[in-house]
């Protein structure tokens, strides 16, 4: 007989993982009530997320034509002042009136060659290009309270897909730590059965928040099948690493029940410091002992990098949104209202810098949460091992 090579450790870790893959897969499809449970959850969420939401973007309409002419009233009004021009605040008022209710970019790109660059020309002031582009915004400019309604959206999209990934995980080696216990003394290593946990977790979630977002986002949000694309892998990547979280949680109880009872106190920091409810722009403006908790708190949470990252695929992550400003110093009645344009990452979160360079609002969260995902299986595999091996 030929001499047959003893598997080596990585082909015997390799071997296992394969099977404790197809194994879980078994277990999933044969619980057929647990896995209609798993599918239909989905449009059910994107169901009440909708019915929460329609039609959400008319609820500040006043508020959001209101902010669109002081802005476009700022923006003439500044050439006029830099040029030592008198200011004619009905005419001015009449030209931002019309180009903050007229949404047709044809119609007001005529307004502005028609009626609004002949009016300066006669007072002798060139409009510069950039405010001619600032005048003639492709987007439809929402005021900041209208923008809360928007990111609230994306606030429910991640924490339901929070939710997908702690509920799919926390039960799944507490269950089975019987079954653990006895085969990890004969031939099962754990990193191989960690390792198959994670995978067919990530595969079964993939295609959770994909729907999600295929459901959610054109509808309510009217965003493109590109915009949908980006928001559904990083919504992939919060219930990634809340699926990694949930494994560790499943790996250091003894009972189903303990894990269910620290469910709720895993998502309820979630939804109180993620961001949404107090956002973390405005927490830099108090400094108290109550402030700095939040800011810690926000920091260890998936939902607040998660949030963080989603809004940058927003239409409006670059711009777009009015913040009013009140300057109570100002000299003048003009000068005391001004709307200035922000974007809707910037409405919760402020800027990142490291020395002079901005480091910008996706890959610095998304980054942290890969990171914190790989640290919730490493803390799982040393829980795992002190208990079984």
């Amino acid at each position: 007989m030929p001499h047959q090579h003893p598997k080596t450790s990585f082909q015997l870790l390799l071997s296992q993982w394969i099977v404790l893959i197809q194994r879980n897969f078994k277990v999933i499809f044969a619980d057929k009530l647990n896995l209609s449970l798993m599918i239909l959850q989905v449009p059910l969420i994107a169901i009440l997320i909708i019915g929460a939401f329609y039609n959400f973007d008319r609820d500040k309409q006043s508020f959001d034509e209101g902010a669109r002419i002081l802005y476009y009233f700022g923006v003439m009004k500044e050439p006029l002042e830099q040029a030592h021009k008198p200011i004619h605040i009905d005419k001015l008022h009449r030209y931002a009136r019309f180009l903050a209710q007229e949404t047709d970019k044809t119609l007001r790109h005529d307004y502005i060659e028609e009626k609004i660059t002949p009016f300066f020309k006669s007072k002798n002031v060139l409009l510069s290009h950039f405010t001619l582009k600032k005048l003639s915004a492709d987007l439809q400019l929402i005021s900041d309270m209208a923008s809360m309604r928007r990111g609230s959206v994306y606030f429910l999209l991640v924490a339901a897909s929070i939710w997908f990934g702690i509920m799919g995980s926390c039960k799944e080696i507490v269950t089975e730590q019987h079954i653990l216990k006895r085969e990890s003394r004969s031939y099962l290593f754990i990193f191989p059965y960690l390792a198959a946990k994670i995978v067919v977790l990530t595969l079964v979630l993939g295609v959770q928040t994909s729907l999600l977002a295929i459901m959610v986002v054109p509808f309510l949000l009217e965003l493109s099948w590109v915009h949908t694309i980006w928001i559904g892998l990083i919504l992939w990547i919060a219930a990634f690493v809340s699926a990694s979280m949930g494994l560790f949680i499943s790996s250091i109880v003894t009972s189903y029940r303990v894990a269910l009872t620290l469910v709720p106190l895993l998502m309820i920091p979630q939804l109180l410091f993620g961001g949404l409810l107090r956002p973390l722009v405005d927490l830099e403006h108090t400094n108290s002992a109550w402030s700095s908790m939040a800011n810690v708190l926000s920091a260890v949470t998936v939902q607040r990098w998660s949030f963080e990252a989603i809004l940058t695929t927003d239409a409006y992550a670059k711009g777009g949104i009015l913040k009013l400003q009140i300057n109570p110093k100002a000299s003048g009645e003009l000068d005391l209202v001004q709307a200035k344009n922000t974007s809707l990452v910037s409405s919760f979160f402020k800027p990142r810098k490291w020395g002079n360079m901005e480091m910008g609002y996706l890959w610095p969260p998304l980054l942290y949460l890969l990171c914190t995902s790989l640290i919730f299986f490493i803390g799982g595999y040393i829980a795992l091992r002190w208990r079984f091996t």
